[in-house]
């Protein structure tokens, strides 16, 4: 990683690292293919490696593990038998009701599997580095060993290897996630001084403060990239200390940071191709959660945190030093650089907090003496079900702590609440010019201040006092810096503090070995709003650009400087090169001959902010799946069919319609689901529709996109959230405008059916869908020339206005460029008059871009908003209303349907008070009107 390959923190005894590996190994990969003889094909495993464990401690291991992940399941002999070959179900653990039913595995050899299985790991192992042996050879297992399999397609199976159940009656978690859970537990148990695990999360903050304070698009990628970086620093700390095995959320498996170190450490560069490398999606949350030796805790804590703020000054200093004193200030004498210095640091290191809470795996006991402070509805809910297991005298009662994890988990989060509600030490007031960026920090300078109130002449122009007041253009300092770096990197106002420079900078600052280095790559083509804006324009001019050799960026930003002068004339445009101008000026000349000259609606971008509603919720077990969802069908069928023993019959009269409990494998899907999201689906759905990904963070989504495109996009993306089961792979068929067919990059859609699956695709996993489980969306159309971090605010506004109206909405604006705003709130699924209201809302689009109804209608029908508030509780009347009006202009029943739809579709408050006053959602109509002027204009103009 960032200071080394392996930091201090490694726990470099090997026999700490066979004894976990051997507990991974109690149950072999391929188990769920046969039941029988499973525990001599894990030992025959543990014998070819020489690994071996504690067997009491690995007993107590597997059935906690097992306890907290599953239920209570028949056994055999009470008809709980499932041969996963002739029945091979994969249930989903989060959404309501998915399911995917493989095709049957006949003719498995099992003898065969398993000795390709030892076959294949003693080729990848036999050059594995000395040093750390055990410690690679562990996390190849976790994180390589399913990937191989499926690469090599041993046993005929592919993708089916990542997804083979732990249990066949249960089959929603894998037999890695059970593995790697009961290694954990195994080692927990080992080095605690008390034999027990703890519950740990630790926290990183402030978020926000941190990324929205920015100017440019490629701020806000880099800030989000430098947090999840972050986390991804405290993350290999655990991992080096104890083993990936340890982290529950976010799962450490394709996480590209975390693949990328092991990569380095291990050796596992050979095989990158099992992680995706998605340069725009910060999927590390700043907070993450994972076990701990009880006793350990505090120790871990401080580990963590000094290796974050070690990273990150490691990363300052790079910017500070390898930038700006180098390449700006290598001739201003020390004196002057004394303040910029002393500044730098102290709002470096003192920007971070940390926040970490810990309980013991909570057993009855410990739930006994910690009711104060656990929701007496989730202690109900966990002692009943306990209690009724133990009336019908069910099986594997012991080790209580495996009952308890909802429990556990709630109380962690609890006490990292009120920890991060005790008085931290408070950064002083800075004085001074204050940054562009972060108000509240003192924009870097020189020694101009210190110099005047010591009575010195400045030392930078000879016979001159310091200006310790100068205006940004005349700043010494910030002149230095621009000079250093392209015009469009600084603006001429623009002066900045520590943390503001290090987001400006740091994509130049980190070097080949650094873990960020490669999302970096092409950071400085980052578009401008500006080229966003012209996206649309820019596509349908590509034959002419290409021809005169200009680049996307160099029009955009000569148009940009365009717009400024007062005489809108290229010529007036001092600062750029003849030739260029003039190849720009011809472009433009070309386009007008075509009658395709920009206009005011390429001006317009849209901006995207997304994000998952009740997320703490979610995590806390606010999904949709119930037990009767995951448990096997076939159990399931048995169980109504009386066919399993009485005990258990009984038992899940009561439960089977309970929601699942959470457990480690629901947080590990959970975190699976987010990362496959944001890593794979969101950036395809992006880039289809021609926009740019600025963060997907799992549950969270900041996007920019030419207005044509953006509606399409947001509500593709918000559909795509409650996918269950993904392919990931190969596009059947890709159309490019006017029907021309293109190489594409590989593509993600929803499956219902495992035989829409190839050998060669992915099988992702998302939340699935539920009621509860939902996403909300703010989309903002402005004007290229509003100040971004302004434009980035309202959409944070327009995503709390849809949350507030009661999730699973979207709140869209057009803000004109004089100031005029209006607005549209409604639900993403909402229907009226049996019509989807954004489905009306696109057919609407659809008919003023066509002509099939005029943009004077639109206004026309404000004029009469008094007698449509009249109906509106009435929609069939207000339908025969609309409907007279649209005669005039072209007798469509379906459109009046549509504007009712539309007009009657605005969310209200859950008090019932209107989002944006009392009005009809009239302001729609004016927004569908200046969509479809720009979807017309985008549709009529040829190449």
């Amino acid at each position: 990683m960032t200071a080394c390959k392996i930091p201090q923190a490694f726990h470099d005894d090997e026999n700490y690292w066979r004894e976990k590996l051997a507990a991974f190994l109690h149950d072999p990969p391929d188990k769920a293919l046969s039941i029988w003889g499973h525990v001599r094909r894990a030992e025959k495993l543990r014998e070819k490696i020489y690994v071996s464990a504690d067997e009491n401690l690995l007993s107590r291991a597997d059935q906690v593990a097992s306890g907290l992940d599953r239920t209570f399941l028949p056994e055999k002999e009470s008809g709980g038998e499932i041969k996963f070959p002739e029945q091979p179900i994969v249930t989903h653990p989060t959404g309501k009701g998915r399911y995917l039913v493989l095709e049957p595995l006949n003719n498995l050899k099992l003898e065969t599997i398993s000795n390709q299985i030892e076959e294949l790991i003693e080729k990848d192992t036999k050059n594995f580095p000395k040093n750390f042996y055990s410690f690679v050879l562990f996390h190849y297992f976790r994180h390589v060993l399913p990937y191989r399999l499926a690469q090599k397609k041993v046993g005929n199976l592919s993708w089916q290897w990542w997804c083979l159940p732990a249990d066949t009656r249960l089959p929603d978690h894998s037999i890695w996630q059970h593995c790697a859970l009961t290694s954990a537990l195994y080692s927990c148990y080992r080095l605690s001084p008390n034999k027990k695990a703890s519950l740990m999360v630790f926290s990183i903050t402030p978020v926000q403060d941190f990324i929205a304070r920015s100017r440019k698009l490629r701020d806000y990628w880099t800030a989000s990239l430098i947090l999840s970086w972050l986390a991804s620093e405290g993350l290999w700390i655990v991992i080096s200390r104890y083993g990936s095995d340890h982290i529950i959320y976010p799962s450490p498996i394709g996480q590209a940071l975390i693949e990328a170190g092991l990569d380095k450490t291990c050796g596992f560069s050979s095989w990158k191709a099992r992680y995706h490398l998605e340069a725009r999606a910060a999927t590390l949350p700043n907070k993450f959660l994972f076990l701990v030796p009880a006793g350990k805790e505090e120790e871990i804590a401080l580990l963590i945190e000094e290796q974050i703020k070690h990273a990150w000054w490691e990363l300052a200093k790079k910017v500070k030093y390898l930038l700006v004193e180098k390449k700006c200030f290598d001739v201003v004498p020390k004196v002057c650089l004394k303040s910029f210095n002393d500044i730098f640091e102290r709002q470096a290191k003192s920007f971070w907090e940390f926040h970490w809470a810990a309980v013991p795996l909570l057993d009855e006991h410990l739930l006994n003496q910690n009711k104060l402070f656990i929701p007496e509805n989730i202690v109900q809910k966990l002692e009943a079900y306990l209690e009724e297991a133990r009336q019908k005298k069910l099986s594997y009662l012991n080790f209580t702590e495996k009952f308890f994890y909802s429990a556990s988990y709630d109380f962690v989060g609890r006490s990292l609440a009120a920890e991060k509600l005790s008085p931290v030490e408070q950064r002083a007031e800075e004085p001074g010019i204050k940054c562009h960026l972060h108000p509240d920090l003192e924009a870097l300078r020189f020694s101009c201040l210190e110099c005047k109130n010591e009575g010195k002449n400045c030392e930078l122009i000879t016979g001159k006092k310091p200006d310790p007041n100068p205006k940004p253009s005349r700043d010494l300092c910030w002149q230095k810096i621009r000079k250093g770096f392209s015009k469009s990197e600084f603006k001429e106002t623009e002066r900045l503090s520590a943390l503001g420079l290090i987001k400006r900078l740091a994509y130049l600052a980190v070097d080949k070995e650094h873990p960020l280095y490669p999302f970096f790559q092409g950071a400085e083509g980052f578009p401008s709003t500006t080229e966003i804006a012209l996206q649309d324009w820019l596509e349908r001019a590509q034959k002419d650009i290409d021809e005169l050799g200009l680049s996307p960026k160099k029009i955009a930003e000569i148009l940009h400087q365009k717009e400024t002068k007062e005489k809108y004339e290229i010529e007036a445009i001092s600062a750029q090169k003849e030739e260029i101008r003039q190849k720009v000026f011809d472009l433009l000349s070309r386009r007008k001959e075509k009658n395709d000259e920009p206009t005011a609606y390429d001006r317009y971008y849209a901006v995207l902010i997304m994000d998952g509603d009740r997320m703490g919720r979610l995590l806390s077990g606010g999904f949709a799946a119930t037990w009767r969802d995951v448990i096997h069908l076939e159990i399931i069928r048995r169980l109504e069919n009386n066919e399993i023993g009485s005990n258990f019959k009984t038992f899940w009269q009561d439960f089977l319609n309970c929601k699942r409990l959470i457990s480690p494998s629901v947080h590990a899907a959970l975190s699976k689901a987010l990362s496959d999201f944001a890593l794979y689906t969101v950036p395809s759905i992006v880039t289809r529709y021609r926009g740019r990904l600025i963060y997907a963070g799992g549950d969270d989504v900041c996007a920019v996109f030419p207005v044509s495109q953006a509606l399409k996009a947001a509500r593709e993306i918000a559909t795509a959230y409650n996918w269950a089961f993904v392919r990931y792979g190969k596009p059947r068929v890709v159309v490019r405008r006017q029907g021309e067919n293109i190489s594409s990059e590989h593509v993600a859609e929803e499956i219902l059916n495992a035989r829409d699956l190839q050998p060669e695709d992915r099988l992702l996993l998302h939340l699935g869908p539920g009621d509860e489980i939902s996403i909300s969306a703010g989309l903002l159309i402005v004007h290229h020339k509003w100040p971004l971090r302004a434009a980035v605010r309202r959409a944070h506004e327009l995503l709390d206005l849809a949350k507030d109206s009661g999730r699973a909405a979207m709140a869209l604006e057009l803000q004109r460029r004089a100031g005029e705003r209006r607005i549209f709130v409604a639900g993403l699924n909402d229907r009226v008059l049996e019509l989807s209201v954004w489905d009306a809302f696109e057919s609407l689009i659809e008919a003023l871009a066509k002509g099939k109804l005029s943009s004077s209608f639109v206004y026309r029908l404000a004029a009469y908003e008094e007698a449509l508030l009249v109906l509106k509780h009435n929609p069939k009347d207000m339908f025969r209303f609309v409907h007279a009006q649209i005669k005039k202009e072209e007798n469509n029943v379906d459109l009046a349907k549509h504007i009712v739809s539309i007009i009657l579709g605005q969310r209200r408050k859950k008090n019932f008070c209107s989002v944006i006053g009392d009005s009809l959602a009239l302001e729609a109509l004016a927004i569908a009107n200046f969509l479809a002027e720009a979807k017309k204009r985008n549709e009529s103009n040829g190449a």
